[in-house]
């Protein structure tokens, strides 16, 4: 039997208005652990969507500029694509990919909105419908975005903006995975960390010698925030030769959306994120 849209899209919805602050949202998003909203208007009518990405975009564009005071219609996106609730799940996996969105306002035969589906509720149909369809490496990418504890943040967020699924996964010296930085944790960051990176900070200090004993001095301090401050440590894996469909359910039982591929002696081997389970789900003949 075919997956409804109906059967896994998540409702009421979260919604904020378009004179709701950027902090507002960020905040919300952040209580609810939601990668999304859709902004209505005064008559509950869904008119955009802003995401973390736009959140993200804003605090490393206009790393001086408060949240308290930009508008959510600002920054939202506003070419809303949305998708009727008895449709498939693999239409909603195909339209998440030909528009580049990780979640669809879905909407009863009068466009009223009645839910949303996201990739993380594809995934979920994905773990309960497809097990013994696809090996773990049979669908996961191999051309890994990785990072050491010790690269800036400046170089995490180039990273993390040019790879597919922005994630990045961080390795030791053997290349085993240590940790995952995603789009997610450079939004959630504190403005002031991000405005404030690769900048010199200066703490006035008492002097320690005894020939300035008494006075004020100027301590030169450097704050550069490194890979290792925000990235996801331990993070879960899956196992080359593994049930796809197996490994994609940790991904919804831990609210996560990147999972490293390792071999037997967890050496990173590739990457298994919502989109290349999406692309499954599209390319498969069923």
């Amino acid at each position: 039997m075919t997956a409804r849209v109906s059967s896994y899209m998540s409702s009421p919805v979260l919604v904020v208005k378009p004179t709701d602050t950027l902090a507002y949202a960020r905040n919300l998003m952040l209580s609810r652990d939601v990668s999304r909203l859709v902004v209505v208007d005064d008559y509950a009518r869904p008119v955009g969507v802003i995401t973390i990405t736009d959140i993200a975009s804003v605090l490393t564009t206009r790393p001086e500029s408060l949240l308290d005071e930009i508008l959510v219609r600002e920054v939202m996106n506003t070419d809303l694509k949305t998708i009727e609730y008895n449709r498939s799940v693999k239409t909603a996996a195909y339209m998440m990919l030909k528009y580049g969105v990780g979640g669809l306002p879905v909407v009863d035969e009068g466009g009223e909105l009645v839910g949303i589906i996201t990739r993380s509720d594809v995934v979920r149909a994905f773990a309960e419908r497809y097990r013994g369809v696809f090996k773990v490496e049979e669908i996961a990418r191999r051309d890994v975005t990785v990072a050491r504890r010790s690269h800036s943040i400046s170089y995490i967020v180039k990273l993390v903006n040019t790879d597919p699924s922005a994630k990045v996964v961080v390795v030791d010296d053997e290349g085993r995975p240590v940790g995952v930085i995603t789009r997610r944790d450079i939004a959630f960051l504190e403005p002031l960390l991000l405005a404030r990176k690769g900048k010199e900070a200066f703490k006035k200090s008492k002097a320690e010698s005894p020939l300035v004993e008494g006075k004020l001095t100027l301590t030169r301090k450097y704050l550069v925030p490194l890979a290792e401050d925000i990235m996801t440590p331990d993070p879960v894996v899956a196992f080359t030769g593994e049930d796809a469909a197996v490994a994609s359910s940790r991904m919804v039982e831990k609210r996560i959306g990147c999972l490293p591929v390792v071999d037997e002696s967890r050496l990173l081997k590739g990457v298994l994120t919502k989109r290349e389970v999406l692309l499954a789900i599209v390319t498969k003949k069923v």
